[in-house]
């Protein structure tokens, strides 16, 4: 049918809005002063809190009337690894190239939703696959000479995430059908970071951290990422996740580290080469790509 098209079309859309709210997360982490586990706390907690108002009032019932899946509790401990990661490798060889190897989960997913899903994976994907990694491998290129001390271990952190990333991203599409109907979205991100919230709140007493928030622009940058990049970025994104397949999904995340990187160029003053340029036209390429693939399925669906 013609609305199964829209339906696909306005799927990658918002995952692509969702990619490009989260774009920000990596540059809150790196302006706050505060340690990795603590400010992964805050994203979600404040998250939590945003998403409890609004689904109260929106819904007008507890959350936790509601039957949870137990695919979120899941996601929800991958979750917590994918931050714990993620955060050590931007404080260890920066948001750029940490964020590269999170991406690196665009090879993983499609792997993993054939196991789990039995998704067939597409030919137009594959081609996606592996032009969006050439790309981001071009773009981000001179975060490789940039690495510090601890690179070897930045580099490791950055390859678990992604790890903890794809298996994040295919468990949030098991949990978005529950008893073979589509799931809320927004309660699903909320049990999401309840939990998550609970667990790292505990990671940082362990690791003998403080809580404490030291300025007022730390105050403000953490409202931001768990507001902006944690609620809104990831609603659009599991919203646009029940209608199109999770591999399409993992090649549209592509947009993240891409939109990072520019980010770094227009508030930061980052001198951009000819290469990284190419870089961002080859990616912007696998993106169309991948929304040609979902079109043409919708298509044959009609037919």
């Amino acid at each position: 049918m013609i609305s199964n098209y829209f339906v696909k079309i306005s799927g990658s859309l918002f995952v692509l809005t969702g990619a490009f709210l989260i774009s920000f997360s990596s540059v809150f982490v790196a302006t706050v002063d505060l340690e990795p586990t603590v400010s992964a706390f805050y994203r979600v907690f404040i998250g939590f809190l945003a998403l409890f108002i609004f689904y109260s009032i929106k819904e007008k019932e507890s959350p936790f009337r509601s039957e949870i899946s137990r695919y979120l509790y899941i996601a929800a401990i991958i979750f917590v690894l994918d931050l714990w990661f993620w955060h050590r490798a931007i404080i260890y060889i920066g948001p750029g190239l940490s964020t590269l190897l999170a991406s690196l989960q665009v090879l993983i997913i499609p792997f993993l939703s054939y196991f789990i899903f039995k998704e067939i994976i597409r030919k137009q994907q594959l081609v996606a696959v592996v032009i969006g990694v050439i790309g981001l491998f071009l773009c981000l290129s001179d975060n490789w000479q940039q690495a510090g001390s601890q690179y070897k271990l930045g580099i490791l952190f950055g390859i678990f995430t992604a790890l903890a990333y794809s298996g994040y991203t295919v468990t949030l599409k098991k949990a978005s059908f529950h008893n073979k109907q589509l799931t809320n979205p927004v309660h699903n991100l909320l049990i999401i970071s309840l939990f998550s919230s609970i667990l790292l709140a505990v990671i940082v007493l362990i690791e003998n951290n403080s809580f404490a928030i030291k300025s007022s622009s730390d105050l403000l940058w953490m409202l931001c990422y768990g507001v902006i990049c944690h609620v809104f970025g990831w609603i659009f994104i599991l919203k646009g996740m029940q209608t199109i397949s999770v591999v399409s999904v993992g090649i549209i995340l592509i947009a993240q580290p891409i939109l990072s990187f520019i980010w770094d160029v227009l508030f930061f003053n980052r001198a951009i080469s000819l290469i990284e340029i190419s870089g961002i036209c080859i990616v912007i390429a696998a993106l169309f790509i991948c929304a040609k693939s979902e079109s043409t399925t919708s298509n044959i669906e009609m037919e």
